[in-house]
């Protein structure tokens, strides 16, 4: 085991390695414009900029908070909302036309009606980060409550289980992969939604950053920014990942 995850550390670090390498060899060509490909150097230079005047540990802040919030509203509604309608038939006779009607619309173009409806104060940031997060999520979830199998059901009623309590003690742990599964992609969708929520006239953020160094030109901030959003990115996936072997232990699609 361990062999296999020093393995696996080393494939991922190789491949990380193999990325810079190019960018390197490509920033030093001779017709390379360093304003539009800025060195590794000037990518940590501006970071390190960035660091020492605090810019980036205010936006970094500000946009945790719109991620960490706009994903716990949009994921719990999608959990509630999935869990109903994957297992109460009424539920979904009422529910999942409405879903299926609305699921196909990008969340960017809810932007135009969340700035007339609510302006562009922070519950409009959060609200399109949410309305993400919930369209991901609760598909996953009704598909994992769909997709319980039916023996499981048939032993709980067998042994005494009322519907309520097979909903509660075999679904919905049942349902477990499907609903990690749609976390995982619902945080992809909130930090690709991110930049468009922190465009609402956002004054701070990772977004704000980035549209700044688009404004000013400043390719090395831009970069550096795009760097920290995947490296953030990546840790709260591995986060999931941790959660997600911890809880399926007992199944053969924990990672």
């Amino acid at each position: 085991m361990m062999r296999f995850l020093t393995g696996r550390l080393a494939l991922g670090v190789l491949s990380i390695a193999t990325v810079l390498l190019a960018y390197h060899l490509a920033t030093i060509q001779p017709d390379n414009n360093p304003s539009l490909l800025p060195p590794i150097t000037d990518i940590i230079g501006s970071f390190i900029t960035n660091v020492t005047s605090g810019s980036l540990f205010s936006a970094l802040g500000a946009s945790l908070f719109r991620i960490v919030l706009g994903f716990f509203i949009g994921t719990t509604c999608g959990l509630v909302i999935g869990c109903l309608v994957g297992w109460y038939k009424i539920a979904e006779y009422l529910i999942d036309p409405l879903i299926e009607a609305v699921r196909p619309i990008p969340p960017l173009a809810y932007i135009p009606i969340i700035i007339i409806w609510f302006g562009i104060e922070e519950f409009s940031r959060v609200l399109l980060i949410s309305i993400a997060c919930f369209m991901v999520s609760v598909v996953n979830v009704i598909a994992g409550m769909k997709n319980v199998p039916q023996v499981y059901v048939d032993a709980a009623s067998t042994l005494g289980a009322n519907r309520l309590q097979v909903f509660r003690t075999v679904a919905v742990p049942a349902a477990t992969p499907f609903i990690i599964a749609g976390y995982r992609i619902a945080l992809a969708a909130a930090w690709t939604t991110l930049v468009a929520a922190e465009l609402i006239a956002a004054p701070s953020g990772l977004g704000f950053m980035l549209q700044e160094g688009r404004r000013y030109f400043l390719t090395d901030q831009v970069m550096m920014i795009i760097v920290i959003i995947g490296s953030c990115a990546f840790i709260m996936d591995r986060l999931f990942r941790a959660i997600q072997a911890r809880l399926m232990v007992w199944s053969e699609a924990r990672e």
